[in-house]
């Protein structure tokens, strides 16, 4: 079942929140030719919308105004419409969330909005029924699987690790060097605001450049990933 072009090996990022720190991500991921899934809660796209995230910065959120083709080349995906813990509300709100998101969305960037990463990485039973009646092709958890397998459980969709993994550069080692015979899928998620210090920026711009441009990885956002491959 490849993906792609008969690719055997494929990487995608997963980023949530929109956040203004997506402007200079999105510098570095173009520089390395790597493609993403960016995560957006429609109602904080209005203004410079300003949280407080566990004490890490005052995160600014993007405002759609100020940047209306920042994720050209992209994907943009759902993260419900004001970021709730979705397993705390009733049905209907659970599908208000995450439906109007969908529109919202759409009606901005102009095409219909397929996935979705759950706000917290929480959710219950009645929040994937809901995502199988919205037909949300995936919905990307806070589950690391430290693996490479291609997701056969959707919409539900559970990450390799989250791109400040202690141990992110030995997983990368065994990615890129694997003779593989079954297919792969290296999925990294985050949110730009975790970037905090030059460090940090360097440090992942040195994980961009070393798993890039090469020619036997299908390079691709979580809907081409999931789309492009065929069974």
């Amino acid at each position: 079942m490849p993906f792609n072009n008969n690719y055997k090996k494929a990487i995608t990022f997963s980023f949530d929140d929109g956040n203004i720190d997506d402007v200079r991500l999105i510098e570095i991921l173009n520089k390395y030719n790597l493609k993403a899934t960016f995560n957006l809660n429609s109602s904080m796209l209005a203004d410079s919308f300003v949280w407080k995230y566990n004490d890490i910065k005052d995160v600014h959120h993007i405002n759609y105004s100020e940047f209306p083709d920042l994720y050209n080349g992209h994907e943009v995906a759902a993260h419900t419409v004001r970021h709730p813990h979705l397993e705390s509300l009733s049905y209907i709100a659970k599908k208000n969330e995450i439906q109007l998101d969908q529109i919202y969305l759409k009606a901005l960037y102009g095409y219909d909005i397929c996935g979705m990463a759950l706000p917290f990485g929480s959710y219950d039973d009645e929040v994937v029924k809901v995502l199988k009646e919205l037909n949300i092709l995936y919905c990307r958890t806070t589950k690391p699987t430290y693996k490479f397998d291609v997701p056969d459980c959707l919409p539900l969709l559970h990450p390799t690790c989250h791109f400040r993994y202690k141990d992110l550069d030995k997983l990368t080692d065994e990615f890129l060097n694997a003779q593989n015979d079954e297919d792969m899928l290296f999925y990294i998620w985050g949110h730009s605001y975790e970037l905090v210090t030059e460090e940090n920026w360097a440090e992942f711009e040195v994980f961009c450049s070393k798993i890039s441009n090469r020619d036997d990885i299908y390079y691709c956002t979580n809907k081409e990933a999931i789309l492009n491959h065929t069974n």
